[in-house]
């Protein structure tokens, strides 16, 4: 695996309903296997600092009223927001490998806008680690 440059994605997502949720698709398969993207620093923050929220990045779409857990091979960063401002723990699992598609979701949130900052290190995978890291992204506990 050789590291390219640092990228950043970022921008507001709305979570409405009650409880509040959102979902968005933050990057979408372009059929490059080869090259991927490892998240190194996620930042989660509600426009008005006394929202609460749950975070979750994945491979996959997480489905309303779902829940931070480590169990589940397709979640791989979380973040919480506890309502009071302050900065929110997250909490990123380093080992994996974002080839194809990547979604945030909120669950357990206020209904409002957050803000979200995420910093990626770009790789350019051999064959072998490009498939692994598919089997790794669609395997499930």
């Amino acid at each position: 695996m050789k590291a390219g440059r640092v990228r950043t994605l970022r921008g507001i997502i709305t979570a409405t309903g009650a409880p509040a949720v959102a979902r968005r698709n933050l990057v979408v398969a372009d059929g490059l296997i080869n090259y991927g993207l490892k998240i190194t620093r996620l930042s989660v923050w509600a426009v008005d600092p006394n929202n609460s929220f749950v975070a979750i990045l994945s491979y996959d779409t997480i489905s309303s009223g779902s829940t931070m857990d480590a169990s589940d091979n397709r979640q791989f960063a979380w973040s919480v927001g506890n309502g009071t401002g302050d900065l929110n723990p997250s909490y990123i699992d380093p080992d994996h490998i974002i080839n194809r598609d990547m979604f945030l979701s909120l669950s357990d949130a206020d209904a409002g806008d957050y803000n979200y900052l995420i910093e990626c290190q770009a790789y350019v995978l051999d064959d072998n680690e490009a498939i692994i890291s598919i089997i790794k992204e669609t395997s499930q506990s």
